[in-house]
């Protein structure tokens, strides 16, 4: 039986293209949405749609299934503009950005997941800069909930890869080389990497031991879109996360 994929928020930005990139390469796709009727128009017959809220534990607890090979993250992926809890209350934008996450992580373990968490998240999260100063006025305490999100699934006891994306734009995949480098940058309004080649960065760590336990973070850089064997070497090079306690 091929492998099974769960994408946890898959009708809009990355989530949507790691749906539609792992439908082209023909492994089954599970995508755990709040609108279900929205997602099967989206997404068509092709995926299994199960509802459910990262904001409702006990919603997620019954979408997520044991057997999956690995659970994507996307949920306000970048806390960009477009996403949910746009200028809303810090409540409100903790509950989808960090408590989403922790429920998801406890229903994964509930279920005794034994696959990979998959977490899009943001360059330079853990660092101040103007960028980062700029999306917590858009979401008030944003980077916070990002940053304990982040520390929250590297002590769950679960397999995790955490990769960072700088500014997300709507360039065509394949065009731009890509670099892929140690968690340790600041965010800019220069660094910028395509969706589509996020998305597919994102499923290759989902399947390589390589990108077991790791952060790191990836850009656009000038050049040839790289093979699958050359990112893995990038990969390889990237050391574990620290243990935190």
């Amino acid at each position: 039986m091929k492998s099974r994929f769960c994408i946890v928020g898959a009708t809009r930005g990355t989530g949507l293209l790691i749906a539609q990139q792992l439908l082209q390469s023909g492994v089954r796709v599970r995508v755990v949405v709040r609108n279900i009727e929205n997602a099967r128009r989206i997404l068509g017959d092709r995926v299994e749609v199960i509802q459910g809220d990262v904001t409702d534990a006990r919603s997620v607890r019954e979408a997520l299934a044991e057997d999956d090979k690995a659970i994507f993250f996307t949920v306000a992926a970048t806390g960009g503009i477009d996403g949910r809890a746009l200028f809303g209350s810090p409540t409100a934008i903790r509950e989808v950005t960090y408590q989403g996450l922790l429920n998801v992580v406890e229903a994964a373990r509930s279920r005794c997941f034994t696959g990979r968490v998959i977490l899009a998240s943001v360059v330079g999260v853990d660092r101040s800069s103007v960028m980062i100063r700029l999306l917590d006025k858009i979401k008030p305490g944003l980077q916070q909930n990002l940053m304990e999100r982040e520390r929250y699934l590297r002590t769950s006891g679960l397999d995790y890869t955490i990769a960072r994306a700088p500014i997300l734009i709507n360039a065509p995949a394949g065009k731009r080389n890509i670099q892929i480098t140690r968690a340790i940058s600041k965010l800019t309004a220069g660094s910028k990497i395509s969706r589509g080649d996020f998305a597919r960065v994102m499923i290759l760590a989902s399947q390589q031991t390589a990108a077991s336990g790791k952060t790191f973070e990836m850009f656009a850089a000038k050049g040839e879109a790289p093979s699958d064997e050359q990112l893995l070497k990038q990969l390889e090079a990237i050391p574990p996360s620290p243990e935190l306690r």
